[in-house]
């Protein structure tokens, strides 16, 4: 048997069966499909994203819980039954009944301090479902520019594996005359084989991207859609300082920290409020059975109690305690705007030197590496260098691909990082946090 007929018959059978293979691969894009743009997604994320209606409720409830700090006591209705025969157990044969309504009073200065407090926990409440608003905003670009990403992989793959088919031919024509030995064949078809492996790898991780898409947006991982490729950050001119100023006054998770020392203040002013005196008051009738015997009229009664606070000892040991509170708060606080500033440094850096890279492999790597494969091809197909040397090139040109995309992807998330350190939106418009 004739070896290059074996070759060619083995080569047509590879084929075939790697194009059944990708021929039985689902085309999702050939399905209808929800087309989700950037801002599209961002503003699905922000509305129905779980995390950011628990946190919202949580605000919620602290807000409707303000009434409640300042509100007075219940007040509670009395009913007394006096002077009942000692031979009866009847309250209807008292000869008395008293009825009393008291009502206690808490001091205002208290009052005032307690909903003080509760409108502090209130409003971190609302900065931390703010925060949290822009902690999914920020997810949801991630995963968007993931999925971009894998998709791209995905593309560059197919690619790849396009022009490894060209080589496979390459290989096989050379091989018929004598130019190249069967190894090179061989080899070229174990490469387009195990493309394919990848090629499948690759679709499972666009499915992965694709269900991270969906939790971040609140709704079934498997729930079908495809995205429009979208790079929105401008160039990486951004003023340090400002947004460092920005960040110390705005973000979310800042004036969070600082409602936080603006309730541990109010704990320490009623804290001290606490020798202050509570008062009661009370308003009875006292009504009378008229006998022979007893002709004494129906009376009123009004009483009026003032707590005294006389026993310090606890009101100290919470004073103190609420002033080691606002000492940890205020640490907090520091910590966090420190915190923000390195976010910031960190963003940038990583920003400006994905930038780099995107001018790096756009205008000098892929060129070079292009033209390095076209060369390696014409040399192979006349005879002058070996298999390795134009696989070799054919996988940088792919990586050189893989890795300007990456640049590109790795920027948009870095500017993503940028806007969660600031605390607020700048490259993307509409339901914003």
């Amino acid at each position: 048997m004739d070896t290059r007929n074996w070759v060619t018959g083995k080569k047509k059978l590879v084929l075939v069966t790697l194009m059944a293979v990708l021929a039985n691969t689902p085309d999702l894009a050939a399905e209808s499909q929800e087309i989700l743009t950037l801002q599209q997604m961002v503003d699905t994320a922000v509305k129905n994203n779980p995390s950011v209606i628990e946190s919202q409720k949580r605000w919620e409830e602290k807000q409707a819980r303000i009434p409640l700090a300042t509100a007075w006591p219940n007040p509670q209705l009395g009913i007394m039954k006096d002077d009942i025969p000692k031979n009866s157990l009847n309250p209807f044969d008292a000869m008395m009944t008293e009825y009393t309504l008291t009502q206690e009073i808490m001091n205002p200065a208290k009052l005032k301090a307690m909903g003080r407090m509760a409108g502090s926990d209130a409003e971190m409440a609302e900065a931390n479902y703010r925060d949290k608003q822009m902690e999914v905003y920020t997810a949801a670009k991630t995963a968007y520019y993931d999925l971009l990403y894998a998709d791209k992989a995905l593309e560059i793959g197919k690619e790849n594996q396009q022009l490894m088919g060209q080589l496979v031919q390459i290989a096989q024509v050379n091989y018929s005359t004598g130019m190249v030995p069967l190894q090179d064949t061989l080899r070229a078809q174990t490469e387009f084989s195990k493309m394919t492996t990848d090629l499948l790898n690759m679709a499972s991780m666009v499915a992965v991207a694709k269900a991270k898409v969906n939790s971040v947006l609140g709704r079934s991982t498997d729930t079908p859609f495809t995205v429009r490729e979208e790079f929105s950050a401008p160039p990486p001119n951004f003023d340090l300082a400002v947004m460092q100023k920005e960040a110390q006054s705005g973000k979310p998770a800042v004036v969070s920290m600082e409602r936080q020392v603006d309730m541990a203040k109010n704990g320490m002013e009623l804290a001290k409020k606490q020798g202050l005196p509570d008062y009661q008051f009370s308003i009875g009738y006292k009504d009378r059975k008229q006998t022979m015997m007893d002709t004494q009229p129906d009376t009123w009664k009004m009483e009026f109690m003032v707590m005294l606070p006389l026993w310090q000892g606890k009101n100290k040991a919470e004073a103190k305690s609420t002033a080691a509170s606002l000492d940890a708060a205020q640490a907090s606080l520091n910590n966090m705007k420190n915190m923000t500033d390195l976010d910031l440094q960190m963003a940038l850096t990583e920003a400006q030197s994905a930038w780099r890279q995107i001018d790096l492999y756009k205008n000098t790597v892929i060129p070079q590496a292009e033209q390095t494969y076209q060369a390696g091809v014409v040399s192979y197909t006349n005879g002058k260098v070996d298999f390795m040397a134009v696989l070799d090139s054919l996988n940088a040109l792919r990586n050189a691909k893989l890795d300007y995309y990456k640049a590109r992807v790795d920027y948009e998330k870095a500017a993503a990082n940028l806007e969660k350190a600031v605390g607020k939106p700048m490259f993307t418009s509409g339901v914003q946090p």
